[in-house]
Order: structure tokens, then C-alpha cells, then sequence
């Protein structure tokens, strides 16, 4: 879940608190404020109690951007797979999904797919390391279970496009026609 809304900082399991951090949503300036990397989700609250909170499942890429030609400044990089502003930069009342936990991915097409990409600047530039260490752990507490789920359903098709049940092997149908009883014998000419 994503909130944007008028929200308090976490109250458990915060790893890590930086102070004096602005925050741009999709290269648009929200303004200063406290990020906060807890164990459930990370959050940000502005000076002025604006605010957002990020659960790690909804967090598609994290990383320490460096490359002033991509973005004026370092930050922390995040992309994730909910829209929270429409095209104009505007917040959206309910976010939108990319859909990324379902089995109607066919909208992958479209230009962000329901992309939102978040940057966040700490004043003080050397926090960015352990910003992203800190978050990797956090993010490692929450491992996405349909990677685990779609490798499975992958190799139960293919077997399946095969004519087979799941679980036969492919060796059964030499041992079937008697190729299977040791070393292939071959005549020398």
C-alpha cells in the first residue's frame, strides 16, 4: 500500500532517521523534510506534515544515483510500481497500480505503466550510502513472493507444452523404449 496523506512518522522498527531530506516525485520538488527507513515501509514527512509512506513490496528498484546528468543532484533513487501523480504532476486521490501482483500484465506497454520514480536528497550527501544499505536491509525483510511463485507455474507450462503431466520426467520415455539400460553401444567401421 502507498498513502499520500497527512501522516506521522513511524513509531516501530525505524532503522535509520535523516533529517533535512527534499523529496522529488517524478523530478517535482515536495519539499524538506524527515525520511524516516523503518522495518515496514519507508516514509517521508514534510515541515509542513505532508507526507508519504512506501510499503518495501510496492518498491520495484532502489539505488544511490550519482550521475548529475540524469538528475541535478545525488540521491537515494526509488521506482515504484504505483502512479502517484498524473501527467501534469498533479497527486492523484488513489494511486494506480501497475498492476505488478496480477495476472493482467498486459498493460506493460503503456508509456510508465503506473511508474512513480521518488528521489530522495539528504543536505548531507555522505548519508546516501548507508541510506541504501539500510533500506536493502529492510527491503530483504520483505521478500517478494510471487518471483518464487511465477518460477514454478513456468516449469509446470513448459512441461505441460510438452504433453506432459507435471513431475514426469523426460527419461521415462527412453527407459520406455529400451534406451535407457546403460552405454548407447555403437558399431566401429
Amino acid at each position: 500500500m502507498v498513502v499520500v496523506t497527512s501522516l506521522g512518522p513511524p513509531e516501530e522498527g525505524v532503522r535509520m532517521k535523516v533529517e533535512n531530506t527534499a523529496v522529488y516525485i517524478n523530478r517535482k520538488q515536495l519539499g524538506m523534510g524527515v525520511l524516516y527507513i523503518s522495518e515496514a515501509r519507508v516514509s517521508w514527512v514534510g515541515i509542513q506534515g505532508q507526507g508519504f509512506s512506501l510499503e518495501y513490496p510496492h518498491i520495484a528498484l532502489h539505488a544511490v544515483s550519482r550521475d548529475l546528468t540524469q538528475f541535478h543532484q545525488e540521491c537515494l533513487y526509488l521506482m515504484i510500481d504505483v502512479r502517484l501523480v498524473d501527467e501534469m504532476g498533479t497527486p492523484m486521490s488513489t494511486p494506480t497500480s501497475s498492476d505488478a501482483g496480477s495476472d493482467d500484465s498486459g498493460n506493460e506497454g503503456d508509456s510508465d505503466g503506473g511508474m512513480t520514480e521518488i528521489r530522495f536528497v539528504p543536505d548531507d550527501r555522505n548519508m546516501l550510502d548507508s541510506m541504501f544499505a539500510t533500506m536493502s536491509e529492510c527491503q530483504a525483510l520483505h521478500p517478494d513472493t510471487d518471483d518464487s511463485l511465477e518460477e514454478g507455474e513456468d516449469e509446470e507450462a513448459e512441461e505441460a507444452e510438452d504433453g506432459e503431466e507435471p513431475g514426469m520426467y523426460d527419461d521415462a520415455e527412453e527407459d520406455a523404449n529400451g534406451g535407457g539400460n546403460g552405454p548407447e553401444q555403437m558399431d566401429a567401421e
